[in-house]
């Protein structure tokens, strides 16, 4: 456990502002997490991981994780208490996530994550994400070989590459839940068998967590849909003839264009066209007919992206921007609509056209 939190210390002190500064006082914290408290719903539960930072003597130091709690009315009551019992300095200029209860979340995020946007010490690269019940259940979570958020850090990391959640910081957070023209969406985590995964994306409106949620296969088709892609992006397509197989595609490009137009009688028509170009990389049953391939993915990826769209509305949360496009192109209109109440009346039209312009090297 010493050996592996040297090897990760040591790759921390590489970069940063702190690295000349004496660290055997000091405590630096990677993970934070905020839920409501069971007691007192007026209270916010705080939780912190602190790496604990003792010189040995001869080169060598000692390094603990430690977690600590408060309960308090305030982020800013929540910290002085917990500095109140620790010696040395607290340093939150590297925390890498910020976990928050799914219950906070949907009374606002904004109040929660201000401190951090707004104070000298905030850490603008860190992740926020949503927990499904307690956020202080993923931050207590005991990892034998590394701090558990470095460990949720590198599966969040993990997620975006592979086009499961869009690649978010607390600087892109705070632009989105700060222009009404658009929502955000967050990492959805959960903790299962003692261990924390990447369930899907909490969906927003506003700053406020709507209580829905898309699952990893729904987050792909989203980020499809908005052209935000991972390194890598698959979409798994029955076969027209055996559901029950599926053949995988890997997006290699796509072209997406959002037209939105606003009618005299100030109705909202949405057409969304996706031109998406595909490998083929698992063909379980040989098929070598790859338009009728194509077709089928069409059809597919169009129905289960009519889903998810239905989810978007019924949450009333936009990430694909149709507020946005509504603004830039009718600025006139968008002062005149309520988008409260217009939005889930929105008519959201999807033409999918895929193309399977090569396979992979098994074929």
């Amino acid at each position: 456990m010493i050996k592996s939190m040297f090897l990760f210390l040591s790759l921390m002190l590489l970069t940063g502002c702190w690295d000349q500064e004496n660290l055997s006082d000091r405590r630096l914290i990677n993970g934070i997490s905020f839920d409501l408290s069971d007691d007192d719903p007026n209270l916010i539960q705080g939780g912190v991981r602190a790496l604990n930072i003792k010189s040995q003597g001869g080169g060598s130091i000692e390094v603990k994780d430690e977690l600590l709690t408060s309960e308090e009315p305030t982020i800013g009551e929540i910290g002085h208490e917990i500095k109140k019992n620790l010696p040395g300095r607290l340093d939150v200029t590297k925390t890498f996530i910020i976990f928050i209860g799914d219950e906070l979340a949907k009374e606002g995020i904004d109040p929660l994550l201000e401190t951090f946007y707004r104070g000298n010490l905030g850490y603008m690269p860190s992740k926020a994400a949503i927990v499904k019940g307690k956020a202080i259940d993923i931050l207590s979570i005991n990892e034998e070989d590394s701090p558990i958020a470095f460990r949720v850090l590198n599966g969040i990391r993990a997620a975006e590459s592979n086009t499961l959640i869009p690649e978010l910081n607390l600087f892109t957070i705070w632009n989105k839940i700060g222009d009404e023209r658009i929502d955000t969406v967050l990492p959805l985590l959960e903790k299962t068998n003692d261990k924390p995964e990447v369930a899907g994306l909490a969906l927003f409106d506003q700053d406020k967590y709507t209580g829905k949620n898309l699952d990893t296969e729904q987050s792909t088709l989203l980020l499809i849909m908005r052209d935000d892609l991972g390194y890598i992006a698959d979409v798994f397509i029955p076969y027209e003839q055996n559901p029950e197989k599926k053949y995988r595609l890997s997006i290699m490009g796509l072209k997406r264009e959002l037209d939105t137009k606003v009618s005299k009688d100030d109705s909202i028509t949405s057409t969304l066209r996706l031109k998406v170009k595909t490998e083929l990389n698992a063909n379980p049953l040989g098929g070598s007919d790859l338009k009728s391939m194509a077709a089928q993915a069409e059809k597919v990826m169009t129905k289960r992206m009519e889903e998810v769209v239905a989810i978007l509305q019924e949450a009333h949360s936009d990430p694909l921007g149709i507020g946005m496009d509504v603004a830039t192109k009718y600025p006139e209109e968008w002062k005149r609509i309520n988008w409260e109440s217009e939005y889930k009346n929105v008519e959201i039209q999807l033409d999918v056209k895929v193309d399977i312009e090569k396979t992979g090297g098994l074929f």
